[in-house]
Parts: structure tokens; sequence; C-alpha cells
């Protein structure tokens, strides 16, 4: 408070006055991103002391899946300290969880140094994944085997397609991380699909002239590669086997993947299991473009310990039928198995900031709340007010395709009121095809499966205010025409993440409904 008491929110809310926690939460009210909107346009128009007294170094734009884009403040002060935890700490607790055939290779880190664009002031805007990496630049080559040149190339299928080149020449790969785990399915999947071109480039030493780079690029990263006929005839020789466990064979040192994963996104866990033989999906950090917030120290679990100075947290209790309570506990007031929307002041200029997460207080680590993420507030179905959230949908999914045998690629859905009573259509793409009758079955079980899960979708459905769900299939690759379009709009490749709900999402449905298979 003091180090913005005079920018100008700082007078607004007559910051300098501010001495206690109290004073705090009632001269200051609780915001959304709507609040900041104005400022933060004549922030990136070049204008200073607004919401922060420091310069800011960048604008982290979010990844839009639950509404419009959003431009958030990155400062100095804000990147160095998530930076300490990211770049530091997890390592830390990678090597104490396996430390038992720890090798100190190298990573295979599917991310960029991407800057998407500027402002009209000319600050620059990437994803904040992208903005952090860039500030510890100097230290990734003792980290990853990917050359700086291919974390600064745009093109997502280029980019991974050279990852992996690099990656496949050390042996000694210790770990594989992303974003996201659906980063690393990508991943894989680029493996499978271009493995023959990465043996030839392997077995030359140089990139294959197909490959859509730059040239100075192709020269500069030519440099690097040398000819390896050995590496390329033992690769040659595991691919030859199939593909399942195969980062076993082609890295035999391989200890974990470390990404992003659980709730909304572990419906990727089995497809990633796939290739690896269930190798441990290490989920390291729970963060967002606003702040760094939790540090996970549990390499077989999906658990994180809020970390009490990247921000000034409070929190919102999530009762049954009120999740609109203006009262806010701090980090010290939180109870085991309780929910809470997360609230915070970061150190970049946003203050009692909702950021519309939900998460849930499982322990204590030391003095300090160990949580589970549950999910965005924003994306629900709520039609009736039954209130199916993510963690509803996943649950219920995650059941379905188990019980049914099915090979899902993605999902998204969509509340459809054109019948009554409404129901819930899903848009399933699928790695093989299925017959009309499996599809009834998915319906129907699906439907059971949510009403298992969310008590207040049965009672709609039991009281006939909602119908019976709607499974639509789309034909292959529809996904990636989605992942396409969002790139389009200047999200990270690293970033994408497929919304579950798109009501609002204009172009995602002209996707889907342009790429509906018969029935």
């Amino acid at each position: 408070m003091r180090a913005n008491s005079k920018s100008e929110i700082g007078i607004r809310f007559n910051f300098q006055d501010i001495k206690s926690i109290e004073n705090f939460k009632k001269q200051v009210p609780l915001t959304d991103y709507g609040y900041y909107e104005d400022y933060i346009s004549r922030m990136s128009n070049g204008e200073s002391n607004i919401l922060t007294s420091e310069n800011v170094e960048y604008f982290g734009h979010t990844s839009g899946t639950t509404g419009k884009q959003k431009l958030i403040p990155s400062t100095k002060s804000s990147r160095r300290i998530a930076s300490k935890y990211m770049a530091l700490l997890t390592n830390k607790f990678s090597y104490d969880n396996f430390k038992e055939n720890w090798n100190y290779g190298k990573g295979l880190m599917v991310a960029d140094i991407v800057r998407t664009t500027y402002t009209k002031g000319g600050v620059p805007i990437c994803s904040a994944t992208s903005g952090g990496m860039n500030g510890i630049r100097r230290i990734l080559p003792y980290l990853y085997t990917s050359p700086i040149e291919v974390m600064e190339i745009k093109d997502k299928e280029a980019a991974l397609y050279l990852h992996l080149l690099f990656g496949l020449k050390e042996s000694r790969l210790s770990y594989i991380s992303g974003v996201f785990i659906s980063n690393i399915l990508d991943l894989f999947r680029t493996l499978e699909d271009k493995h023959q071109d990465m043996v030839k480039d392997i077995r030359r030493g140089r990139i294959s002239n197909n490959l859509s780079i730059d040239e100075n690029t192709r020269r500069n990263l030519n440099k690097l590669l040398s000819p390896d006929a050995s590496r390329a005839n033992q690769l040659e020789v595991e691919f030859k086997k199939g593909f399942k466990g195969i980062s076993n064979r082609v890295w035999p040192n391989l200890l974990y993947i470390a990404t992003v994963t659980g709730a909304n996104f572990s419906i990727y866990d089995d497809k990633v299991n796939y290739y690896t033989d269930s190798l441990p999906i290490y989920s390291p950090a729970y963060a967002s473009t606003e702040a760094m917030i939790g540090i996970n120290p549990y390499g077989y679990k999906i658990r994180y310990v809020i970390i009490p100075d990247t921000a000034f947290y409070e929190f919102i209790s999530i009762e049954k039928g009120n999740d609109e309570c203006e009262h806010t506990l701090c980090l010290d007031e939180l109870k085991i198995g309780k929910k809470y929307e997360i609230v915070l002041t970061n150190y970049a200029g946003l203050y009692r900031y909702r950021i519309g997460d939900v998460i849930k207080v499982v322990d204590f680590y030391n003095n300090c709340p160990e949580i589970e993420f549950l999910y965005r507030k924003n994306q629900v179905l709520n039609m009736v007010s039954e209130k199916t959230n993510e963690e509803h949908l996943t649950n219920a999914l995650r059941s379905t395709i188990r019980k049914l045998n099915l090979n899902l690629v993605d999902y998204t859905t969509l509340p459809d009121n054109s019948i009554t009573p409404g129901r819930y259509v899903f848009y399933f793409e699928f790695k093989n095809n299925i017959s009309n009758y499996k599809v009834e079955l998915l319906e129907e079980t699906l439907d059971s499966e949510i009403r298992n899960s969310n008590l207040a979708y049965d009672r709609a459905r039991y009281n006939k205010r909602l119908g019976m769900v709607k499974a639509m299939l789309l034909s292959p690759n529809t996904f990636n025409l989605v992942k396409e379009s969002l790139l389009n709009k200047g999200i990270s490749k690293n970033q994408i993440k497929i919304p579950r709900v798109i009501t609002n999402n204009r172009d995602i449905l002209n996707i889907i409904n342009k790429n509906m298979m018969c029935r």
C-alpha cells in the first residue's frame, strides 16, 4: 500500500492511511476485471502511475477460455517473486520426490518466450508463462534441451517438432515439462505423426526443408546439430515397436512429467499415460496470470500449498445456495473441508480482485492451507439453478469414458433452450468411429453420471425441468481447428485451453457447427 500510495488508485482509496487488514477491507471494494478495464486501457497507451507506481514490464494475456481475453499488468516485482518459486522451488520439490533415481539430466520443456504483440504505448503483450521464461532466458540452456531459437518460434507445429527433435538427441533426458497436460499430449501425438522425419533429421544432422521455419532460424539451429546415425538407429528400432510406453524406451532415464493437471485437465491423463506407461505426472504449481498461488510438494498427488508472500489473499466462503457473500476470510481463518473463492491483491496493481477460482482446503502444510483446485466460477452450466460446474462435468465424463471404454480426443458443451425442457448438449471428438447405438448409450450413461455428481441436476431431471443430455459427434481434427482459432486470437500456443462451455464463443460455435457428423 505504501509503495503505491501516490498512484492514481492509491490516492483514490487513500492507501497511505491504511494501517491494518480491516482498514484495507473497508476502504477498498471487492473488484473484478471490469473494474480495471479503463485503467488498463490507459496504461497500455503509455500512461504511468495509474494502478501501480512501478513500471509495467509486460501485459500478460489470459487464455480467454471463460470469456473475453484480459490484459493483466506485470511488473518487475511481480515477475521476480513468481520466478523465485516457479524456477527454483518447484525443482527442489521435484528432486525431493524423485531423488532415488535423480540423474541431473536436462528437461524437455514445451514453452516459449514469444511476445505476441505490443500495446499502443509500446508495452509487450505475452502469456504470463512466456513473460516469466523470458525473464530467466539466460539460464534456460542449462535447464532444457530446446535452444532459445526454438522457444522464439510462434508456429505451434514447428515448435513442437523442434522441441522433440532436440529432446530426442538427449538420451539422458530427466523429465518432460509443459504448461498444461494437453500440451504434453500434443507433444506425444506429434512424435507419433512425425517420428520418421525426426529420425532422418537426426541421422543427417540437419532440419528437414519441409519444416515451416525462417531460414535464419534454420541456419542457427543446424549449427547445433551434427549427424548421429547411432542415435537415429536406436530411435528407429523403438518406434517400430509402436508408441505404447514410447517415452521410457527412447528416454530410459525419464523420471516424471511436470505439468498442470487435475480438475478439468484430468481427462487427458489416460491419453498421456498410454505414451508413458503411467510415469508419474507431477503438477508442480497452481498459478494464474494474476499471481503465483501455490506449490505442490507431492510428486504423486495434486495438492497445492498456498504461498503467503506472492500476493495478499482473501477468501469468500462458498456456502450452499450462496456464493456471493461480500465477507472475506484471511489465510489463517480457513477450515479443512470448506470451499472458497479466491480474492487476491498482487504486486502489479490488482486490489481485492476476484479471479473466479474456487478451491477446497484439504489439509495444512505447517501453518499454510493445502488446497485442491475445483473449478472456475464462470464456467458453469446453470439453466434452472442447478449450477453444474467443471468438477461435476469432469467427474461424470471420466466415469462415462471408463465405463464405455471410449477413446476421447476432446469435448465442449452448450446449454440448449431450443426445446422444452432445456438440456445440455455435449460435442465430442473421438479417436474412432462409434455406432448410433453406442451414442445413445453414451447419452444415457453420461446423464446418469451427471445426476450422481450433481444432486441439484438430479433433482432438475427428476422434476422434468431439464431433459436428458444430447451427444453430438464431431469430425476428426475439429479441436485442432478450435486451437488454431484460439491461436489466431493471439493466445500463446502453450496456454491454450479448450473452453468447456461455449455459449458466447461465436468463432468456436461456427467451427463446431461446420464439423458435426450426421447420425
